[in-house]
């Protein structure tokens, strides 16, 4: 099994295996830093030991949609593609790269502002910063774009949470962001993976133009236990 098939037991129990909620067979990320978590199996004693960590809703990737047990409520469903870069060329340059600044934890709230416009109805996890530095481009004196880094694989650093303000499309701050974050990933001697959803075309051209490729398709799915 490739540690990229299910990155977040993976991460879980490796790296960021220090942080992780354990409960048997399951582990989750702390809710306040990342949706995500993992069971070791599909079978009922870990279902039984997530729904011990499952108060609030945690995201299970698989590669089938996934059927759950009886006791449990979906909250989301996004199919995803996971892309992972190739290594070997260089980035392609943006004007936007010297405009590039690091996040600290007084940014949060712009961060927020920042999430909430591009993902509507969802809420940042507020100590997503524990997990990786976060890198972001401002404009009108105010943060416009971001990106950072989450999950960590032996091997491997995740890419997360590309965002740029609605009305400062098309100025490369995408680009300019993750290939930075590429740089840094590669300096490490580690590989850089993402996820982007299925039908956002536009992010998948450019994370093509950055050197990702396409590795495989996972259905991520949030789940809480009870019914809601």
């Amino acid at each position: 099994m490739h540690p990229l098939d299910n990155p977040a037991w993976s991460a879980l129990t490796t790296h960021q295996a220090a942080i992780a909620l354990v409960e048997g067979m399951a582990r989750r990320f702390p809710p306040e830093m990342a949706v995500h978590g993992a069971i070791a199996l599909p079978i009922p004693p870990a279902w039984d030991s997530l729904a011990r960590l499952a108060r609030a809703p945690v995201g299970l990737f698989t590669h089938e949609p996934l059927q759950t047990p009886p006791g449990w409520t979906v909250t989301r469903h996004v199919e995803l593609v996971e892309m992972v870069h190739g290594g070997g060329q260089d980035i392609p340059f943006s004007g936007a790269r010297a405009d590039v600044i690091d996040l600290k934890e007084a940014d949060l709230s712009q961060m927020s502002v920042v999430y909430e416009a591009t993902r509507p109805g969802r809420k940042l996890c507020q100590r997503i910063q524990k997990l990786g530095p976060f890198l972001g481009i401002r404009a009108d004196d105010k943060l416009v774009a971001m990106a950072g880094l989450r999950m960590h694989v032996p091997g491997y650093r995740e890419i997360t949470t590309v965002a740029t303000m609605p009305g400062y499309e098309g100025r490369g701050y995408a680009m300019a962001l993750v290939g930075a974050l590429v740089e840094k990933i590669i300096e490490r001697g580690e590989t850089p993976f993402l996820t982007v959803r299925t039908d956002n075309a536009r992010a998948i051209a450019i994370y093509k133009r950055l050197g990702f490729r396409e590795r495989i398709h996972l259905h991520s799915t949030s789940v809480v236990a009870g019914n809601g």
